[in-house]
C-alpha cells in the first residue's frame, strides 16, 4: 500500500505533537493529494534506525496511487505487505492501552514477533469517528 501526508518525528513527549500534525499539518493540505482512498485516513509509525531511545516517526496520511509529485512539504511510503496482528481500539482514547496491551501481553502469549520493519499502523475507517473504533496494525512474523 502506497500512503502520503504529513510527517513527524520525536516522541510525542507532550502527547499534542501527533493530534496537531494532523489538524494544522495535514487536513488542510489534503486536496493537494489528488484522488485518495475516500474517507479512510491512516497513522503509520516506525522506529528510526540509530535513533535515540523512544524516537520515531510518524505518518498523518492517506492511500495514494503513486508517490511520484507530491506536494512539497508532503512525504510519501511504501506500506510493506506481510502479517499484521489487528486490534480495535475505541476512539483516539483508546490507542494507548491497546499498544501496552500488544507490547506487554500479547506478543508473549503468541507464536509471534516484531517484525524486522516495525510499523504500526492506525487505520481510520470511513465509520470514524460516528463509530470510535480505530484498528491497529502490528507488523508481525513468525517466531
Amino acid at each position: 500500500m502506497l500512503v502520503a501526508g504529513a510527517r513527524y518525528e520525536g516522541k510525542n513527549e507532550h502527547g499534542d505533537e501527533i493530534p496537531a500534525l494532523w489538524e494544522k499539518e495535514f487536513f488542510p493540505r489534503l486536496g493537494e493529494l489528488g484522488p485518495v482512498r475516500p474517507g479512510v485516513f491512516y497513522g503509520v509509525s516506525r522506529g528510526l534506525p540509530g535513533a535515540a531511545p523512544g524516537v520515531f516517526e510518524y505518518l498523518a496520511a492517506v492511500e495514494v496511487r503513486s508517490l511520484d509529485n507530491l506536494p512539497p512539504g508532503m512525504e510519501g511510503w511504501e506500506i510493506p505487505g506481510g502479517t499484521y496482528a489487528v486490534l480495535p481500539a475505541e476512539g483516539v482514547a483508546g490507542i494507548r492501552p491497546v499498544m501496552d496491551d500488544f507490547y506487554h501481553r500479547w506478543l508473549g502469549d503468541s507464536p509471534y514477533r516484531l517484525s524486522a520493519n516495525m510499523t504500526m499502523i492506525e487505520e481510520y475507517p470511513e465509520t470514524f469517528p460516528d463509530d470510535p473504533t480505530i484498528y491497529l496494525l502490528f507488523s508481525v512474523e513468525r517466531r
